[in-house]
């Protein structure tokens, strides 16, 4: 999502938080507390409730994550600009480039798929009807929810009604927290920070300058692929329409569920990934003891901050530990959050956005410096394709549609994420 985007819906969370704040600001106004009564005048206002409150902030909250978002994305401009500055406006050529990609990928998967005039043609010349035919290649474009080249932007375009409505967003999920990156290479090599030793110190003048320590080594991250099929009757593949739904709603599903298990979860054993759950140079993990979920969170934060020198970005935590937090209440029994009376709480923690997913194992966070530490490559965008050399699908009318991306995860400083332990 870019910065107009984002901003947009910045005002929008700014509009509708004000619109609540009047709303709830007149009906304590109009609130009656004491009846009239033949000798006493009826007495009017009120404070707001625990649950109004609640709501309020909960939108508030919603704006903060936002304008975090907004923070980053513009120093992501700034870095772009800078970058033209020093070279020159080389980049224009390859940005004009990405910029017809972005335009292109403003539609799902499905709708690229069956919008390709090489698939349209096959389809028309019923060549998906001849024995042992393969439909041509197409390459999809969509990684994450966002308008950067090789995204696709919102899969579920909002429907606008009038008046104020609950915005909803979809759910980030562990790509969406990791710096993208695009290869054409079958092996990504880095360079990883292994040790760090400060030695600076104050000394005299002309006098003997410590030494600092700090370890690079080389490593490797090969690219993986990952892949599934489903059949269809020849019937099936005609309706664009319905081709369309099993592209986006089955098999990219698909695929983004396993990829953001191999991402957490990889063994590093060929064909898997190496996950981050996985890695060997994890900073010490902050077992929760007696503090809550939250404060067990912040303390893997500072620790991170404070022993590492890097500012975790995000966290991932699993549903059931996000319940945990979303329910939380004071000694009063009212609501930490948002309460059941208002949107849902968005997954925010100390100001870092989270990814709730089962794909982590549950009573474990993640903290970590995704964005400034890690980053994931991929080596094209989702392919696409159709055939019937299968099996006995030619005789039984029957056609495979074949979905796969291939991709690279490359950690550059391992210490920078750590585990949170036993949550509840």
């Amino acid at each position: 999502m870019n910065i107009a985007q984002l901003e947009t819906n910045l005002r929008e969370k700014q509009a509708a938080a004000k619109t609540l704040l009047e709303t709830t600001m007149r009906a304590c106004a109009d609130a009656v507390v004491t009846p009239a009564t033949a000798t006493a005048a009826e007495v009017k206002g009120r404070l707001m409730t625990a649950e109004e409150k609640a709501a309020i902030q909960a939108i508030l909250d919603d704006a903060k994550a936002i304008k975090a978002r907004i923070d980053g994305a513009a120093g992501d401009a700034n870095l772009m600009a800078e970058i033209e500055r020093l070279t020159g406006g080389m980049h224009q050529a390859a940005a004009a480039g990405n910029a017809a990609r972005e335009q292109r990928d403003l539609r799902s998967l499905g709708q690229q798929f069956i919008s390709d005039p090489a698939y349209r043609a096959w389809i028309k010349n019923e060549q998906h009807r001849q024995k042992g035919t393969l439909s041509p290649s197409v390459e999809l474009h969509a990684t994450t929810v966002s308008e950067a080249a090789g995204s696709a932007g919102p899969l579920i375009l909002p429907d606008y009604q009038p008046g104020i409505i609950p915005l909803l967003f979809k759910r980030l999920v562990v790509a969406d927290l990791i710096a993208p990156g695009t290869t054409s290479s079958n092996l990504i090599s880095f360079m990883k920070e292994t040790t760090f030793t400060n030695a600076a110190a104050a000394v005299l003048e002309a006098g003997l300058k410590p030494e600092s320590t700090l370890v690079f080594a080389a490593a490797t991250s090969a690219v993986q692929k990952i892949a599934h099929w489903i059949p269809v009757t020849e019937e099936m593949l005609e309706d664009f329409a319905q081709t369309m739904s099993i592209i986006d709603a089955r098999l990219r599903l698909g695929l983004d569920l396993t990829e953001e298990d191999e991402l957490l979860n990889g063994s590093g054993v060929t064909p898997h990934l190496l996950g981050y759950m996985n890695l060997t140079g994890l900073t010490t993990a902050q077992a929760r003891g007696a503090d809550s979920n939250m404060d067990a969170i912040f303390k893997q934060i500072t620790t991170i901050a404070t022993t590492v020198f890097v500012q975790p970005d995000a966290f991932v935590i699993n549903p059931a530990n996000w319940q945990t937090i979303q329910l939380a209440k004071n000694a009063m029994g009212n609501y930490l959050g948002s309460g059941p009376f208002a949107p849902a709480q968005a997954a925010t923690l100390w100001g870092l956005p989270g990814a709730v997913t089962p794909s982590i194992v549950a009573n474990t966070a993640l903290v970590g410096g995704f964005r400034s530490s890690s980053q994931f490559f991929r080596r094209s965008g989702v392919r696409v394709e159709v055939s019937n050399s299968h099996s006995d699908f030619f005789v039984k009318n029957l056609v495979a549609i074949r979905c796969e991306e291939r991709g690279a995860l490359a950690v550059y400083r391992e210490a920078a994420f750590g585990k949170v332990t036993g949550l509840n």
